[in-house]
């Protein structure tokens, strides 16, 4: 018996034309949910994370809070939820939000490079030696770069080529249209704004842009353990978070050749040393952002002397009254 594929088709609505051009200011639950999912779609692993630790531990754990011994209090634990409340909103997101906030304002700081890794950073150096075009022409130098890594990391490939031109095209593309935020404010407000129809999304290009090398690392018989790997300069990276490095390097690297009086060669190598230094300074600050936050977790959430979670088990220790009658009988026998 063969199994034919069905496919299903959203019924047509008459009454959902252009319901996205209808306006409507009022707040709503509706609303909430769409810019929740909005959140989702743009935040990527931020979102993710918040999500889960958010509604899979804090809420949970905090509602814990409020009601423990709530039977035997006859109120709510305020001191209790209060206290798992601040714990869980410092110490988890915390391990994570610390560095990244560090990170993020010495990117907005130094420039993007401040956000590449500097194993990665060596490795682009070595590229960027050998890239030819004007170091103030943007577009030529991030169109020979994208080509460089390409010819580098598919060299000896015989099949696929079209898969690896699109590859190369979405490359490009991510290049140009990833552009870093002028602010945290509008970084952050753009967590919960839809993108146009038509906008092109990164994220999805990017993930385009695997499926393909996918196929090619298949047809070739490269990186078969782990197929969206490409090999640029002797190093193996996953491409959607090389795509992202490159575009934050290119990115500060041609704001900056566009102000410079050097040569090209004497330009790239002052980069680079600039930009190592200023990483390491970045992680140094991160790492003692972190330490400096861990030692005072414990006295931001401390909510008093006692542990909250005992309130209503407790009871005063009553002094045992000692009878006239006791007292004679101990005085007896003492004589």
């Amino acid at each position: 018996m063969k199994v034919q594929s069905l496919n299903y088709t959203k019924p047509y609505r008459k009454d959902n034309i252009n319901i996205e051009n209808k306006k409507n200011n009022k707040p709503s639950f509706g609303n909430i949910l769409v810019g929740y999912s909005n959140f989702l779609e743009n935040g990527g692993f931020i979102a993710e994370f918040l999500s889960v630790d958010t509604f899979g531990m804090m809420t949970p754990r905090t509602l814990q809070g409020f009601y423990r011994n709530h039977d035997k209090l006859g109120h709510l634990n305020y001191r209790a939820g209060r206290e798992e409340a601040v714990r869980e909103l410092l110490s988890g997101p915390g391990y994570y939000y610390v560095p990244l906030a560090i990170l993020t304002a010495a990117g907005l700081i130094f420039g993007r490079t401040a956000r590449v890794n500097s194993e990665v950073l060596k490795n682009l150096h070595k590229v960027m030696k050998n890239v030819s075009g004007d170091i103030k022409n943007a577009s030529e130098i991030k169109q020979n770069f994208v080509k460089k890594v390409m010819d580098d990391a598919f060299e000896g490939f015989t099949r696929g080529r079209e898969n690896i031109d699109e590859i190369s095209n979405i490359f490009n593309k991510v290049v140009e249209n990833r552009k870093s935020s002028s602010s945290l404010k509008e970084w952050f407000n753009g967590l919960f704004t839809k993108k146009a129809k038509d906008a092109f999304s990164i994220k999805k290009a990017t993930k385009e842009a695997e499926e393909l090398l996918t196929a090619v690392n298949k047809a070739n018989g490269k990186n078969i353990d782990n197929t969206t790997v490409i090999k640029v300069a002797g190093e193996n990276y996953k491409l959607s978070d090389f795509m992202k490095d490159v575009s934050n390097y290119l990115d500060d690297f041609t704001e900056k050749a566009a102000k410079t009086t050097d040569d090209k060669a004497t330009f790239i190598d002052k980069f680079h040393k600039r930009a190592i230094k200023l990483k390491h300074t970045a992680n140094i600050l991160a790492l003692s952002g972190l330490s400096a936050f861990l030692l005072i977790i414990p006295k931001l959430y401390k909510t008093g002397e006692s542990f909250p979670g005992m309130e209503g088990l407790e009871t005063t220790p009553q002094t045992a009254s000692v009878s006239d009658t006791e007292k004679k009988e101990a005085v007896n026998e003492n004589k």
